[in-house]
């Protein structure tokens, strides 16, 4: 395994040097450290949206769930469809706004659409928590792939470390600028890793997928229909499909990253064009079904797989050669720290732009704000790599607790684009109603009807608040709603 590890690390060395160079001739100030300058092209762009997008969950987690599930998974191609259809009108206009009114994070939006500040700073707070656990998952995935691709020979913890050591590194140096351009060197093999995979697994183990499908329709139908191995249907597809694609926009991160477009135009291609990217999903489902169909007719291999998680890199590492192994590992890495330096950056400048300076201390100046945010990034670093070691879970269960938080700023960010009829405390108490719909249901044992999703049942109810009580509560001003018309217009 020592050809695996070493081109694992020689990767991530590679990368964290691009970095850092990335960010060295760059004037230190709060819009070039969160926002890159507004200075990303078309092709810096794609690349940096892609690799943030698709990450150590497309890596693992789709292959796990496939894998353990069944047909479930493709609510990850559905939600797909939706996202790029929705960016395509949302996405122009969030730049538009942040390059004519100069914001440099969501809550930025948010507060002054609604003219409230404290609504700004409840917003990066949740943002925030909500990040958490998509870090969680992030730094959980870098782990698992250092240590299957290395047979074992470093433990996951000391791969956490190294690996997010890095990331650490050229996101303090650099800002968004330097996590762009490793984002531009990860999205190129994370392509390759993910779409070469998918070709060799099922003719390593059964000469192609078609005797995939035959050996699962016979041992285990249950995988190929809804509902699924898992029990779960239809309507839970449909609900998380849902939730994930009006949420997907609405990770603070993502969100983020369009201000860094350096005009419309650019964010209105990459709404095209970024489906593409998408279809590198299907062939690690493909994995997930192979190693599926795989375990089900030789028990040895199925004891080989503890973790659902873990079936792809095992089975990879087991019966292929290392050199295999080592690249498909640095492309599962690639994809967790490109992620993951993303989420670092944007926590940090939500707790720095939005909490503090904009919260409690009006005065700050902007450039103090941009050296707090870079002070952040350790500290938020060492506390989510300490939450992925003593609170884990399945890597698709992190990723859909996280959708089910941010999914419910959908009604207050769309609605201020397109509508000005809703108020601010409708907004408000539409937020609050949501968040607590999504708890009661994941952690307070409340059912949820029909087996929808949480996150899904949250936003009705967050739509429905905000539409009753804004028929009874003060509108915005009228100042404001010209200033937004005549920005956008």
């Amino acid at each position: 395994m020592t050809v695996a590890v070493s081109i694992i690390f020689g990767w991530l060395i590679i990368t964290t040097i691009v970095g850092v160079i990335a960010g060295r001739n760059q004037a230190f100030s709060m819009e070039n450290y969160f926002v890159g300058g507004r200075s990303f092209g078309t092709f810096l762009f794609y690349t940096t949206a892609a690799a943030e997008i698709y990450s150590a969950f497309a890596f693992l987690g789709l292959a796990g769930w496939s894998y353990s599930k069944g047909m479930s998974i493709v609510y990850a191609m559905i939600y797909s469809s939706i996202a790029y259809g929705l960016y395509f009108f949302i996405g122009p206009r969030i730049n538009r706004l942040g390059s004519r009114l100069h914001y440099v994070s969501q809550p930025d939006y948010i507060e002054d659409r609604y003219e409230s500040r404290w609504l700004g700073v409840f917003v990066a707070v949740i943002g925030v928590i909500f990040t958490i656990p998509y870090l969680q998952l992030q730094i959980m995935g870098a782990g698992m792939i250092v240590q299957l691709a290395s047979g074992g020979a470093i433990s996951w913890k000391i791969a956490v470390v190294i690996s997010f050591i890095a990331a650490v590194i050229f996101v303090y140096v650099s800002g968004l600028r330097g996590i762009g351009w490793t984002n531009f060197l990860q999205a190129i093999i994370m392509l390759f890793g993910m779409v070469g995979i998918g070709f060799v697994f099922p003719h390593r183990f059964f000469g192609g997928t078609a005797k995939v499908w035959e050996i699962l329709q016979e041992i285990k139908p249950t995988h190929l229909s809804l509902p699924d191995s898992s029990g779960l249907g239809i309507f839970w597809v449909f609900s998380v499909a849902f939730i994930c694609g009006l949420g997907f926009w609405m990770w603070p991160h993502i969100f983020t990253a369009t201000y860094a477009a350096k005009s419309e135009k650019v964010v209105r291609k990459n709404a095209v064009i970024l489906p593409l990217y998408s279809l590198t999903m299907i062939p690690i489902i493909v994995v997930g079904f192979t190693c599926a169909a795989k375990a089900g007719i030789d028990p040895a291999f199925a004891e080989t797989i503890t973790k659902p998680d873990h079936a792809m890199l095992i089975a990879l590492v087991k019966n292929f050669p290392p050199v295999l192994a080592g690249f498909i590992g640095a492309g599962g890495l690639a994809a967790s720290i490109s992620t993951s330096s993303g989420l670092i950056l944007t926590a940090s400048n939500l707790l720095a732009r939005n909490v503090i300076q904009k919260g409690f201390a009006p005065d700050m100046p902007d450039m103090k704000v941009a050296k707090l945010g870079r002070a952040f990034v350790p500290v938020l670093t060492i506390l989510a790599v300490l939450l992925a070691i003593f609170a884990p879970s399945m890597l698709v269960s992190l990723l859909l607790v996280g959708y089910s938080g941010v999914t419910q700023f959908f009604p207050a960010v769309v609605l201020g684009l397109f509508a000005k009829w809703q108020t601010k405390t409708g907004i408000v108490l539409g937020l609050l109603a949501g968040l607590a719909t999504v708890i009661a249901i994941k952690f307070m044992g409340v059912p949820s009807p029909m087996g929808l999703h949480e996150g899904f049942v949250g936003l009705i109810v967050n739509f429905i608040v905000v539409i009753a009580v804004s028929t009874v509560t003060p509108k915005l001003s009228t100042k404001t709603l010209e200033r937004f018309e005549s920005t956008l217009s």
